[in-house]
């Protein structure tokens, strides 16, 4: 006993940012009950840095599953789990630097998740992750115009979205990071959207829709990752005028579908 009253005064008597690390660790529901331990730790759940949210995150507790296990890959009542993602929300102390969300309800709930981006980007996120994890009924989720005009996000993450950049917007200055997976966008968008991201260092595309042909110059040196598995991605000049736009690149990784490669290779 003597012995485990030293170890809580040692932990009581980490600095905050350090509580707050160790705190980001745990699941988001574990973290908040540690605002009822003591009036040490009450403080620290609303500062956390990040937020990873996935249906786990506000699900009801599911005695038959694993409380280290996180395979619960859907939201069962949608209202309820909006509401308690709002109280966390609502309850911040300081801007949340990074957040990470993966759910299948995005669509379902676009107001409210625009409402979310919006508070976010206008808070002054730095990283955001958005995942669309619904990949039945072509559901795809339409990334929120905030999230355009955003100037402090340095890294970002669309996963199954829906990518309508608008012709002006004056957001992603300060993106270094830039991840598009399963991403469903026009060449005239995808080319406005880099050309905007003017700090950009690495660049990954992967398996994104109605993209045709790629072209960009690089105004800085980054790291570009392309993968595609759709047929004729590229055309044979695109290709070469998207090779001589990548004048500083660091590393290269290319994926061709085999019909590709007997064509041009």
């Amino acid at each position: 006993q003597q012995q485990q009253e030293v170890d809580e005064d040692f932990i009581n008597s980490l600095p905050d940012d350090i509580l707050r690390i160790i705190l980001s660790k745990l699941p988001i529901r574990d973290a908040a009950v540690t605002t009822a331990v003591s009036k040490r730790w009450a403080p620290l759940f609303p500062t956390l840095p990040s937020l990873d949210i996935h249906p786990a995150s506000f699900n009801p507790v599911n005695p038959e599953i694993d409380s280290d296990n996180d395979d619960e890959s859907n939201v069962e009542d949608v209202n309820g789990w909006v509401e308690a993602l709002f109280s966390v929300l609502y309850s911040r102390r300081a801007p949340v630097q990074k957040f990470e969300i993966g759910v299948e309800i995005l669509d379902y709930c676009g107001g409210d998740f625009y409402e979310v981006f919006d508070d976010l980007c206008a808070a002054g996120v730095q990283q955001l992750a958005i995942r669309n994890y619904k990949y039945y009924d072509d559901v795809i989720y339409e990334i929120p115009w905030p999230v355009f005009s955003c100037n402090t996000i340095v890294k970002l993450e669309m996963v199954n979205c829906v990518l309508d950049v608008p012709s002006k917007f004056t957001g992603l200055r300060a993106v270094k990071s830039l991840e598009l997976i399963d991403v469903t966008v026009a060449d005239n968008h995808l080319r406005r959207l880099i050309s905007r991201c003017k700090a950009i260092e690495k660049l990954v595309i992967t398996d994104c829709k109605k993209i045709k042909n790629i072209v960009i110059r690089a105004p800085n040196e980054y790291s570009e990752d392309e993968y595609s598995e759709n047929e004729k991605t590229f055309e044979g000049t695109n290709l070469m005028a998207f090779l001589n736009g990548l004048r500083g690149v660091k590393n290269l990784r290319l994926h061709f579908s085999n019909v590709y490669r007997m064509v041009f290779f």
